[in-house]
């Protein structure tokens, strides 16, 4: 992940990621007021935070100079754990929308689906114009 290239489409996902975090506040908070909002907005820093975590795994374990760190590949079902924690404590706490927050950890999720099509579509728009 040492090239520009690929530190641009990370860069892209968190955008996204907190893009959509943003719009769903704002749609939550617009339909269902803010307490289902406050709900997405927990949901989407979880998820984003999901998003860093992933990030930083991949580098600890990919090839390079550096010594690889096995051991935080085992670290990848612990985060799970805690995500659901989040939102159960969430929901228990605040007593906010079990699916708003639901639709927050799927923030991410949403940011690379978004990232994925637009990469097709640019390829597929790139290829026909070279030809």
């Amino acid at each position: 992940m040492s090239s520009p290239a690929a530190q641009r489409s990370v860069s892209r996902l968190y955008f996204l990621t907190a893009l959509f975090g943003i719009a769903g506040f704002v749609i939550y908070f617009a339909v269902q007021g803010s307490l289902s909002a406050a709900g997405f907005a927990i949901g989407a820093v979880a998820s984003l935070g999901n998003l860093w975590l992933f990030d930083r795994l991949t580098r600890s374990i990919a090839p390079g100079d550096t010594p690889r760190k096995s051991w935080q590949a085992g670290t990848f079902i612990v985060r799970y754990v805690i995500l659901f924690f989040i939102a159960y404590a969430s929901i228990k706490t605040l007593g906010v929308n079990p699916l708003a927050v639901i639709l927050g950890l799927l923030a991410s999720t949403a940011a690379v689906l978004t990232f994925s099509v637009y990469e097709l579509l640019r390829g597929l728009v790139g290829s026909r114009s070279t030809r």
